[in-house]
């Protein structure tokens, strides 16, 4: 069974970083908060607008062991991803199961995805690239899903986002491609935030881990209770425990 949601009622931020914001909100929002409903629509959408190569995005999230569109662009991409649901394979799951960017530069080429690969054809995509989310247990929340008319176009943003994947454990700055629209450079910054804050996040929970003798699931857990208490994010709460202040 397959939710179809409408979009909700949300303020986006303003300016010229409006993609990277949202994804770096999200990397220090807690998984569970509901503010991650709203950040994913915003995303969705604004991946649709601002990405030159992008026809349609939609996120997908798994609960248990059910996947579900909970942001969408677009009533063709809900169809490409309900495809995969159906089958129990596609590019979105295998990013959420393997917590890496799965691109696809040719879907008429792909034989892995047949269920897939058919809507999509059928639909007039040629291309796709999903990318993994990180919410504030740094590990993926949902796969924001991108699909494309064109190969050639798609091409350049997919090449970025797996090398910011590649980059992301050796803590390199984002890379500058002059074959990027404004709107993937976006994209990119905000991964690499989102990085950087995960970073932070796990960071604390490791000296949580040390200082109270505990594991990471309830060094979590006390974490996530101490930004509710004090109404700070949880990179608020945990830049301060990682600088040393505990106040």
């Amino acid at each position: 069974m397959v939710t179809r949601p409408e979009p909700p009622a949300q303020s986006r931020p303003s300016g010229d970083s409006v993609l990277t914001d949202s994804l770096i909100e999200l990397a220090g929002t807690a998984d569970d908060d509901s503010a991650v409903v709203a950040l994913l629509a915003t995303i969705a959408q604004l991946s649709a607008d601002l990405l030159d190569p992008v026809a349609f995005a939609s996120v997908t999230r798994q609960h248990e062991s059910r996947y579900s569109t909970v942001a969408m662009s677009s009533a063709l991409a809900l169809a490409v991803d309900e495809a995969q649901y159906a089958d129990n394979a596609g590019p979105c799951l295998d990013t959420l199961d393997g917590g890496a960017p799965t691109s696809v530069p040719r879907i008429d080429a792909t034989i892995s995805w047949p269920g897939f690969r058919d809507t999509a054809y059928s639909l007039g995509l040629r291309s796709s690239l999903s990318v993994p989310l990180l919410a504030g247990r740094g590990e993926p929340t949902a796969s924001l899903n991108l699909y494309g008319h064109d190969p050639a176009k798609m091409a350049p943003l997919s090449a970025a986002v797996l090398a910011a994947y590649d980059d992301a454990p050796r803590g390199r700055p984002p890379r500058s491609d002059a074959d990027l629209c404004p709107g993937a450079l976006q994209l990119i910054a905000g991964l690499v935030g989102a990085f950087a804050v995960r970073d932070t996040i796990q960071q604390a929970i490791g000296m949580i881990i040390v200082e109270r003798q505990t594991n990471a699931y309830l060094a979590y857990a006390l974490l996530r209770s101490h930004a509710a208490a004090t109404t700070g994010s949880l990179l608020d709460v945990a830049t301060a425990i990682v600088a040393g202040d505990r106040r």
